[in-house]
């Protein structure tokens, strides 16, 4: 008979039958179990949930009779892993342009300041640093999952029916039993981003952006039995004393029905590396239009949660002005991304494409002294035709003790959803060309694995 296992959740949540493939197998390490609580490490972020349970699953100690659970919620669960791979590719970084633009005045020969703004802080300006100019910028951001497609990371449930014997069917009554489960979620990422601008002419600079990620996930899930069938002393793999076929502590097989497992990794390393090409079109003393390419190389370990996996490739078209002490500014691109086991199954390393983006980013900063420059920012994404999430319901069948009983669950379907962002924050002159930025991102709708607020903080020095 096959054990009751769960694997790799959101951040490696998938729920796998009794075999397994290899690459999650040693990675978990039981520390603690009693008959009430489970705790484990794991040296892969990407099977911290995939070993919830441990690296054989969920198995309950009747030693006559194998927990013989399937998780109806498999196929549903999956797109937990997509939504992650995809959230890494949209990650916002802090914009890798100058605070500084500078054009040259042709009748003195000299390069003078050609915005009183700062520039915006994570969207895009027409304008370039200027030539022979360099920007060396730090960076650091703190995400903390809160939601994915509108349900809370931090509790969302998932329902584990008996898988029948003989087929289709109940062929004992003990096969309506189910366990359900509370499930908390909590994943951290660090990003901390160095960066780099230089004007290779005064229209076209070139931009590098490494990011160095902390990633760190703990998995709780407090599973409950959900009995069904009554006790029955003389049936077949039941425990000879109390007649019961499901529990989690073989000392008290009559009340142990619930139990929490707890797992969890960190992880530290270099993210996917962003090299960025920008030149401008057209501009006058007021207004540009320039285009972009960004080109994002998998250099992280998406096993970890370091990078996305795959390749990205994102041109973009940019429109800025000046009215006054204001700047607007207009973002508008396209990303096509590779293919990348988070978006497939990271335990049996099959890969899948994760989804393409349209973007836009609509803001406008404000320089309000001669030191300070105000930034806002909508951003906004599409994701084309992505596996997401939708409230369902599991019914376990009547039975002796309890009639037919309707649980939710989480159920997959595959749409096309946007993210939305709203971002406010203020540029600091600290003397010279030395700039402080301090930002904060906030979740404005529901779509995709999301952070409520995220806070942003960098230096920056332009030569």
């Amino acid at each position: 008979m096959r054990s009751f296992t769960l694997g790799v959740l959101c951040l490696g949540l998938s729920v796998a039958s009794s075999t397994w493939a290899q690459s999650c197998l040693p990675t978990a390490t039981v520390t603690s179990n009693t008959g009430s609580q489970q705790t484990s490490k794991d040296t892969t972020l990407g099977c911290v949930v995939r070993n919830l349970y441990g690296v054989n699953g969920l198995v309950l100690p009747n030693p006559n009779h194998s927990a013989h659970f399937t998780n109806e919620s498999q196929a549903n669960l999956t797109p937990l892993n997509a939504a992650l791979g995809t959230q890494l590719t949209l990650l916002p970084l802090v914009s890798p342009a100058s605070g500084y633009t500078f054009t040259l005045d042709p009748a003195t020969n000299v390069y003078t300041r050609s915005s009183q703004s700062f520039g915006p802080i994570l969207g895009e300006r027409a304008e370039t640093i200027g030539r022979g100019k360099v920007f060396f910028g730090f960076t650091f951001q703190h995400y903390s999952f809160d939601k994915i497609d509108n349900f809370d990371v931090h509790n969302f449930p998932v329902v584990f029916g008996h898988g029948p014997f003989g087929g289709p069917g109940f062929d004992f009554e003990f096969e309506k039993d189910a366990i359900t489960s509370n499930n908390n979620i909590d994943l951290k990422i660090n990003q901390s981003t160095i960066f780099a601008t230089v004007g290779i002419t005064n229209r076209l600079d070139v931009s590098v952006a490494i990011p160095i990620v902390n990633a760190s996930v703990t998995a709780t899930s407090t599973a409950s039995i959900f009995r069904v069938a009554a006790a029955d002393v003389n049936g077949v793999g039941a425990d000879p004393t109390t007649g019961q076929f499901h529990y989690f502590d073989q000392a008290n097989p009559n009340g142990s029905t619930t139990k929490t497992f707890v797992n969890s990794s960190s992880a530290s390393g270099i993210g996917d590396v962003i090299i960025r090409a920008k030149g401008t079109l057209w501009k006058n003393d007021k207004t540009g239009v320039a285009l972009g390419m960004d080109f994002r190389m998998p250099t992280g370990d998406e096993r970890n949660f370091l990078g996305s996996g795959a390749a990205g490739f994102k041109p973009f078209f940019v429109a800025s002005t000046r009215w006054g002490k204001a700047s607007p500014h207009l973002n508008i691109g396209y990303q096509w991304n590779g293919d990348s086991v988070l978006a497939g199954d990271i335990d049996k390393n099959t890969k899948a494409s994760l989804p393409d983006q349209f973007f836009w980013t609509l803001g406008a900063d404000v320089g309000v002294h001669s030191r300070v420059t105000l930034a806002f920012d909508v951003l906004g994404q599409r994701t084309m035709d992505a596996p997401r999430l939708v409230q369902g319901t599991f019914t376990t069948p009547a039975g002796a003790l309890k009639p037919a009983t309707t649980f939710t669950e989480i159920v997959k379907a595959t749409e096309s959803f946007d993210i939305i962002n709203g971002s406010a924050g203020v540029k600091v002159n600290l003397g010279k060309n030395l700039l402080a930025t301090f930002n904060g991102l906030f979740r404005m709708n529901n779509g995709g694995l999301r952070d409520n607020f995220s806070p942003l903080f960098g230096l920056s020095y332009t030569f």
